[in-house]
């Protein structure tokens, strides 16, 4: 799991006033980011199979992309113009040039396979993410810890002190606030 921000004396200044922040707070308050923008802020490795339409284009699920890394392609069709000999299958594409991606959303165009045929899907290896850490991100993260450590939440409907049990109006520690901070790192499927 990443880390979003850390007891550095480089990001104190992402922690309200007054908040004692700890190690197990940034984890929960990272985990919090990480199920509200549904991927990992941080660059990581990724691989899938995208389906390509006729006009040979596609979408990464991850963007921005930083580096596509490995690619095989499974054409429409064999060597013959036909499935005489099973049906096609993945094989490697040496020229990573054969796939035009735009790297801000994800969105990519391919060309055809050595024998001509056009390809039917992709698979894709490639990085994205951001690197490093957006400051709208670690501000977010501090406000989680925030609310994390604080024990008035304004969410809270009822405590219980003796059995440790919170009962909440919403299910969710994502203030609008925090939600329009995060806005441009939620991952949004494009199929």
């Amino acid at each position: 799991m990443t880390r979003y921000l850390t007891l550095d004396d480089g990001d104190k200044p992402y922690f309200p006033s007054g908040v004692i922040a700890s190690d197990n707070l940034i984890l929960r308050a990272s985990a919090i980011i990480e199920g509200h923008c549904k991927r990992d802020i941080t660059v990581k490795s990724y691989t899938e199979r995208v389906p390509l339409t006729e006009m040979q284009r596609g979408h990464l699920s991850y963007y921005p992309v930083v580096e596509v890394t490995a690619l095989k392609g499974r054409p429409k069709y064999g060597i013959t113009g036909d499935n005489f000999f099973g049906p096609p299958t993945f094989t490697a594409i040496s020229d990573l040039n054969t796939v035009d991606v735009d790297k801000e959303i994800g969105a990519l165009t391919c060309g055809y396979s050595p024998f001509g045929a056009p390809y039917d899907a992709l698979e894709v290896t490639y990085t994205s993410g951001w690197n490093p850490i957006p400051d709208k991100v670690k501000v977010a993260c501090g406000l989680l810890v925030a609310a994390l450590a604080s024990n008035h939440n304004s969410n809270v409907k009822s405590k219980k002190d003796f059995d440790f049990s919170i009962e909440y109006f919403g299910n969710n520690l994502v203030t609008p606030e925090i939600a329009d901070l995060l806005s441009e790192y939620v991952n949004r499927p494009m199929r």
